[in-house]
């Protein structure tokens, strides 16, 4: 006696499940996610309510560099900032921190930093609330 292969129509349906809503929830969901994501990443590293900006720099010779920067700041905060100037490489050649104190809402400053050898950039940068 040969057994035979069950054909298809004897064979038990098996629900369906999800579909299209159940794929639309999903994509939702990862796209709440990819936006949360994008907003922490953007944020990381900002101290809200203060803004630091490099307004302009210039090399003034080999062991010099002037720069112009402001901070913007909370009254009632004090912050510490680092500036900063740079070789071809990125490599610090100067550093100078500097404070704000408690009662300005912010400054503008023009520095001299005296460099190691001939910088080609300058920056403010990494205010913290102290």
């Amino acid at each position: 006696m040969a057994l035979s292969a069950p054909s298809a129509s004897s064979a038990p349906e098996r629900p369906r499940r999800g579909g299209r809503l159940g794929y639309a929830v999903i994509g939702v969901l990862a796209a709440v996610m990819a936006v949360g994501w994008a907003v922490i990443v953007a944020n990381v590293g900002q101290t809200p309510g203060i803004a630091a900006q490099t307004v302009a720099w210039s090399v003034v010779d080999d062991s010099s560099v002037r720069i112009r920067y402001q901070v913007a700041k909370p009254k009632d905060a004090e912050v510490r900032c680092v500036v900063d100037a740079f070789d071809t490489d990125f490599a610090v050649v100067a550093y100078k921190e500097i404070t704000v104190p408690r009662g300005t809402s912010g400054i503008t400053r023009n520095d001299v930093l005296r460099t190691s050898r001939r910088a080609t950039g300058a920056r403010i940068k990494d205010c913290r609330k102290i």
